[in-house]
């Protein structure tokens, strides 16, 4: 069976960011987080900008929506990906003595990651609420990502692919928002959420 190739750059950053599991009980805690609950924390993430602010049509509620699908978007183009390219072992298939697992994996193939793709794409979706948001939203993503490396389940390409992909999968989503108006105006109406000038007449 035709592997995909483990680089020297992959193996060198690998042991670097795996080694960190060495320097303390807390951040080990702190990655399997990430790494391992990452779509059930960007779930949170975006109940709270859906449900948190009053009940009206503004950009955090339409951002929920441009992230959502573009991390769609993303992992369709990983599931693609996976099928087309050749099987790439993960690092504890590879050196199963050798790298420090914090957490169990299907020994499926590696490349491209999905938790880096989704946790981008979901990142760049957020820049249509505020500029500020969506670099919260990268800075989180390339948390998601560094620990996916620092468990010993993905190499250092592996989520570098993945996170191009998130982010290209979260531009396409903005540059064609305005082909996603239907759903956007279709979740407002099932919430409820008023439009901005009904909800500050009122006040």
């Amino acid at each position: 069976m035709r592997t995909f190739p483990i680089t020297t750059f992959d193996h060198h950053w690998f042991l670097i960011v795996n080694g960190w599991t060495a320097i303390s009980p807390v951040l080990n805690d702190v990655a399997i987080v990430l790494a391992k609950y990452a779509p059930e924390l960007w779930a949170v993430i975006f109940l709270l900008l859906w449900f948190w602010p009053p009940l009206r049509q503004n950009n955090s509620r339409r951002a929920v929506v441009y992230a959502t699908v573009a991390g769609i978007l993303a992992l369709a183009i990983n599931v693609a990906l996976s099928h087309l390219l050749p099987y790439r072992p993960r690092p504890f298939v590879v050196e199963p003595h050798l790298v420090h697992q914090l957490i169990s994996h299907k020994a499926d193939t590696s490349f491209p990651s999905d938790h880096a793709a989704g946790s981008f794409a979901f990142a760049v979706g957020l820049f249509y609420a505020r500029f500020r948001d969506g670099w919260w939203g990268l800075l989180f993503a390339a948390a998601i990502s560094v620990a996916r490396v620092f468990v010993g389940v993905h190499w250092p390409t592996d989520v570098i692919a993945g996170a191009l992909i998130g982010v290209i999968a979260g531009l396409i989503v903005l540059a064609l928002k305005d082909g996603l108006e239907w759903l956007v105006r279709w979740l407002f109406a099932l919430f409820r959420f008023r439009p901005e000038r009904w909800y500050w007449a009122r006040r």
